[in-house]
């Protein structure tokens, strides 16, 4: 009796018990199917999203073999440059960080580095030089190659019904034997890009390069977490955490700075902002948010009130207008610290504005995080009236300044006074050494609504 009433208790506890254990283990099933579904969609994403990349980047190199002015070179390589950091921010969002893919990612910051160094020259004054130019040759025949192979392994990835959850298996088991056509499909690029005979480019990337590995460590701070930099990259561009979705990766292990890349995609938006955060310090290195630009509605000098309203809110004091150009409904703006009446030149910042709302659609601060530092400034040997007697007196000299820039010869930074002149209806930037009254250049400038660039 004691059994049968035990019994008829227990039961139904039992019963609820196990519908209990059950209810909860499909909700695990099901939250856990939720994560998995959610992550394959954003690896998918990313690699469509390279794939439409590198697509563009191949297009805008092939555009920039034919185009034959400044005034189409110039959109054409910064677009190489956008779409270059683009593919690389891609790459950082997809789970192959187990394997060596650091070559591929090393190609696409060079080929953004080189493309950005061209755009901002003056393309008159200094035209693209031969190497140059097989560089870009080179460079539009290696896209093609990455284009091919990305293209076959989407279509495998389509046809095959291929998940990106079983490339993060593969690589965490390192099975050498199972066949993986993603992997593998990686692994070829990465062995093209590894096989490609060393392309020159040119003393600037060079130079670049070096100040790079010498100032990898100068970029300090405190070691900044993925929440951080979600968190910073939200702050930068003055968004919500909740209202909008964030995707956030490491960067792979090449040889420039150590970063995370985030991808911060609106509801209201279709398009995205794209950005890298240092893994130390927790500084934006780039941004670029990929919304089409409409017609224009505001002028340049709004444009620049714009771009220096955004660096000041973003701690870039002290900056001033030196170089303005405008294209496609854009206005490029180069910034650079003014401190004490003397502008460092290599401590540029980059701001492209667009003309129908003001808004900053992409930022370029690499020179200024990998050059900005504290210096002892000389005091010139050469005075304001020396350095205008060594300027052609045809030239009419409007403004003058002290400015550190790069020597011609080795690169190194120089005290220069810096000349604003005009001549037959031209703008020019004329450099004198200030400590041996010798010309370092003269840029003659391209001036964007009308306005003399350097005068502010």
């Amino acid at each position: 009796m004691v059994y049968g009433a035990l019994s008829r208790v227990l039961f139904p506890v039992a019963v609820v018990a196990l519908v209990g254990a059950g209810v909860w283990g499909y909700q695990e099933h099901n939250e856990k199917n939720s994560v998995l579904i959610k992550a394959e969609n954003s690896y998918q994403r990313a690699f469509h999203d390279l794939t439409y990349h590198v697509d563009k980047l191949h297009d805008e190199l092939g555009k920039s073999l034919v185009v034959n002015s400044r005034k189409q070179m110039t959109p054409t390589l910064t677009n190489v440059w956008r779409l270059a950091y683009a593919a690389q921010s891609d790459v950082g969002q997809l789970p192959l960080t187990l394997m060596p893919f650091n070559n591929t990612e090393e190609m696409l910051a060079r080929v953004a580095d080189f493309s950005y160094r061209v755009a901002v020259r003056d393309l008159d004054k200094q035209p693209l030089t031969e190497k140059e130019y097989q560089t870009l040759k080179s460079l539009h025949k290696h896209a093609a190659d990455i284009q091919d192979q990305l293209r076959n392994v989407q279509s495998n990835v389509i046809d095959k019904q291929l998940r990106w959850m079983d490339v993060e298996t593969a690589l965490a088991s390192d099975d050498k034997k199972s066949d993986n056509t993603i992997v593998d499909g990686f692994k070829t690029i990465e062995k093209k890009v590894q096989e490609y005979p060393d392309l020159d480019w040119g003393v600037g990337i060079q130079s670049l390069d070096k100040k790079k590995q010498q100032r990898i460590k100068g970029i300090d701070g405190k070691k900044v977490s993925k929440e951080d930099a979600k968190r910073i990259a939200l702050d930068f561009v003055g968004m919500k955490e909740g209202n909008v979705k964030v995707d956030v990766d490491e960067n792979g292990k090449g040889e420039t700075y150590s970063a995370y890349s985030v991808r911060i995609t609106s509801p209201k938006d279709a398009t995205a902002i794209n950005m890298d955060v240092t893994k130390r310090g927790g500084k934006v290195v780039w941004l670029m948010d990929e919304r089409k630009v409409g017609k224009e509605k505001i002028s340049i000098e709004k444009a620049q009130e714009s771009g220096h309203k955004f660096l000041r809110a973003h701690g870039y004091d002290n900056m001033k207008v030196a170089e303005i150009d405008s294209y496609d409904g854009m206005a490029v703006f180069t910034f650079v610290p003014e401190v004490d009446g003397v502008r460092f030149y290599p401590d540029a910042v980059v701001c492209e504005v667009a003309l129908d709302s003001g808004r900053v659609t992409a930022f370029n601060s690499t020179e200024y995080l990998f050059n900005n530092k504290k210096r002892m400034v000389p005091k010139p040997k050469v005075s304001k009236e020396e350095a205008r007697g060594k300027v052609n007196p045809s030239v009419k000299v409007t403004d003058q300044r002290l400015a550190m820039i790069e020597g011609k010869n080795d690169g190194k930074e120089v005290l220069a006074w810096e000349l604003i002149g005009s001549f037959e209806g031209n703008t020019y930037m004329i450099y004198i050494n200030a400590q041996t009254g010798e010309e370092e250049e003269i840029v003659r400038m391209e001036t964007g609504g009308n306005q003399q660039p350097g005068v502010q």
